[in-house]
This record gives structure tokens, C-alpha cells and sequence, in this order.
């Protein structure tokens, strides 16, 4: 017994440690935590801007299912259809994929593609099956913005492809669309692209892009005329009938060339501005920077006089009809016609012809008074 208490009395004491374990139980949760923070953090990075466009109708568009496209690439889908307050619109929602901020600005244009038939061209056949969906011709240029409103009429989307861009200025649009052709020696080599007023709302300046190479071939001397229709002549060689294309009969057209006497000039930069001439003979005809006005007093019937009559000397034009009116001459008691006429110098050659052109700049009654003084020349209604 004594042994047995004293190594009972000389034995360690024991110490009790509990045991740490991890439990298999918490992996689940701890992956789905992480894969659900990765997702949703993707989504969040993925996620890209949402923007309103206005339409007319929603005609053909259906939310959740229509796509927003560039160039046959989806890179957006409409999220809901909505009528606006007044109800003279849709609103439609949609939502845009990632890196597409940059072109969406304040001239960026929307518009949806349906099947056509504009002119002798006919486009958005595909949408037959799959149905209509929005394009978009993105601009980097301009504000940004998250509002649009979308077009009626699609436009000619010409991002991205070598060329470039040149305005015509014109009276009036006449039968030119958008998508008209533009022709050169009756190969089409571009279209028109846009048109509208010019600033100060008299004329119209017409957009056109002329794919590359030829749009080297557009130079300062280059002139360009209405090829719309068909010009009909008859002469002495017989009729002739000059046209560029069936499609330009019908849908209208542009064409241009360089004048043969005249040099080619240097290559026009993008977004020239040039002339629109009514037709090809238009752009014939030479331009005279030099005009001098005289009025004519006619006491007699002008019948079939008009602005733009031409005045001729030895059936060779010299100028044209300006103005024209009515007035009663209370000294004489008679009426009179005075007629505005515009004569052009430089249309007259001579042996000295920088002598007679500084003499008709420095005094511009000096060449009409040796002709009426001393030649008896008198204005005759033909």
C-alpha cells in the first residue's frame, strides 16, 4: 500500500485538451458564397448602359425578344415597350452590352429594319423570318448620351468603310433620296447619304460618300449634275437621248466628271463642298467672275421675256435677264418695262484682253459706251 500511494503521489498530472476539427459541412456553403460573389461581380462589370429610344410605332418589335444589330452583330435587346404620356409615340427600353458607350453620342442614329423596296433596291429581306430588329449607326463624335430618337427611314451607314464624304449644294433636292446612286462615266462608285437645308434654309446640301479608290478621282475641278431622268436632244445629227441608268430614271441620281479643257486640280479632302448643276450641259458652260448691271426701258409688250432670258450681241451670249417689272411714268403718262440685265465681260475677247478687262473694271460704263456711242448698239426684244 505505501508503495502504491507514493507513486500515486510522484505521477504527472494529466491535462485535457479539446480537439479543433474542421467540419466538411461548411465547404458547400463556402463555395456557393463564392461562386454566387463571382457572378455577381461579372454581371456587374458586364453590365452595360441602358438607353430610350422614341419610335412613331413599335411596329414589329416585341420585348425580350428584339434584337439591337450593327453590321448582323447583336449588341443589345430591347427590355420593355412603352406608350409615352400623350401617347403620340412608343418609348422603348433596351439594354446595351459593355463598350458600347463610346458610340452612343448625340448623333448616333437608330431606326428598324423592315423589308423595303426603295427604288431598284430592296433590303431587310431577311427580316421576313427572323423578324425586325433595330439598327444602329454608331458615331464617336458628339455628347454623350442615353435618349434617342429613332429614324423612320433608315439612313446609308457608311462607319467603317474606305472612302469618303463630299456636300453638294443645290436650288432644290428635285427626285434625289437617300441611297440615290452617284455615277461616274455610268459606273456607279457611291450614293447619297444624307440630305437637308443649308443654314440659311434657301438651298439644300446633299451628303454623298464615294467609295475608295474613286474617291481620288474627285478633285477641286471636279463638277457634278443632276443625272435624275433622262436628257432628250434634238439636233442635226438627230434625236439623242442621254441617261445614266434605269434605277436613275426611277429613283433619281447623281453624276460627275472633270471638264476636258479644264486642268484636273488637286484631290478634294473629305466633306468638300461643290455645285449641284441642273444637268450635264450645265456644267459646260464657263463662270465669269465679272458681271455689270444695266436697265433697260422697253415701252413696249415683253411677252415671253423671263429671269434668265440670255442677252446676245451676234447671236453670242453675253449676260442674262435679272429683274424685270412694271412702272408708270407720271411725267410721260405711259407705262414703261424696265429690264435688269447682267453683262459678262470676259465673254468678249480681244487683242488686248487684259487691257479691256482693266478698262471695263476701272470703269465699267467705258466698254457699253463705246458700243452705243460709237457702234449705235440698242437692246431689240427677240
Amino acid at each position: 500500500m505505501t508503495n502504491s500511494s507514493q507513486a500515486e503521489h510522484h505521477a504527472a498530472t494529466a491535462k485535457i485538451q479539446a480537439r479543433r476539427s474542421f467540419s466538411i459541412v461548411w465547404i458547400v456553403p463556402i463555395v456557393a458564397l463564392v461562386i454566387g460573389g463571382w457572378l455577381a461581380f461579372k454581371a456587374i462589370s458586364e453590365k452595360g448602359p441602358n438607353i430610350t429610344i422614341t419610335f412613331a410605332s413599335a411596329e414589329g418589335l416585341e420585348a425580350g425578344k428584339t434584337k439591337i444589330k450593327f453590321k448582323d452583330v447583336e449588341i443589345g435587346q430591347v427590355e420593355t415597350i412603352a406608350l409615352s404620356s400623350d401617347a403620340s409615340h412608343v418609348l422603348v427600353s433596351a439594354k446595351m452590352i459593355k463598350g458600347s458607350e463610346p458610340y452612343l453620342t448625340d448623333q448616333t442614329k437608330f431606326w428598324v429594319v423592315r423589308p423595303r423596296i426603295n427604288g431598284g433596291s430592296v433590303s431587310g429581306l431577311s427580316t421576313m423570318f427572323s423578324g425586325a430588329y433595330i439598327g444602329i449607326d454608331g458615331s464617336k463624335k458628339g455628347n454623350p448620351a442615353f435618349a434617342f430618337t429613332g429614324l423612320e427611314t433608315p439612313p446609308v451607314v457608311t462607319v467603317g468603310q474606305p472612302g469618303r464624304h463630299f456636300i453638294l449644294h443645290a436650288d432644290s433636292l428635285g427626285s434625289l433620296d437617300v441611297g440615290a446612286p452617284v455615277y461616274y462615266r455610268q459606273i456607279q462608285v457611291g450614293q447619297v447619304v444624307s440630305y437637308g437645308f443649308d443654314q440659311e434654309g434657301k438651298a439644300v446640301d446633299i451628303k454623298i460618300f464615294i467609295e475608295a479608290p474613286h474617291h481620288t478621282r474627285i478633285t477641286e475641278s471636279t463638277r457634278f449634275w443632276n443625272a435624275s431622268g433622262f436628257d432628250v436632244s434634238l439636233n442635226a445629227q438627230g434625236l439623242k437621248v442621254d441617261t445614266q441608268s434605269m434605277i436613275s430614271i426611277v429613283s433619281g441620281g447623281i453624276a460627275f466628271d472633270v471638264p476636258k479643257e479644264g486642268p484636273p486640280g488637286e484631290e478634294a479632302k473629305e466633306n468638300a463642298t461643290f455645285f449641284l448643276y441642273a444637268d450635264r450641259n450645265a456644267t459646260q458652260e464657263k463662270k465669269y467672275s465679272m458681271r455689270n448691271y444695266w436697265m433697260l426701258l422697253f415701252d413696249e409688250s415683253v411677252r415671253g421675256l423671263s429671269i434668265g432670258a440670255p442677252v446676245e450681241l451676234y447671236g453670242i451670249k453675253l449676260g442674262e435677264v435679272v429683274d424685270l417689272s412694271l412702272e408708270f411714268d407720271v411725267d410721260k403718262k405711259k407705262f414703261q418695262v424696265p429690264v435688269v440685265i447682267a453683262v459678262e465681260p470676259e465673254r468678249v475677247s480681244a487683242a488686248k484682253k487684259e487691257a479691256a478687262l482693266k478698262m471695263v473694271e476701272s470703269d465699267p460704263e467705258a466698254f457699253m459706251k463705246v458700243l452705243v456711242e460709237q457702234q449705235g448698239l440698242r437692246a431689240q426684244l427677240q
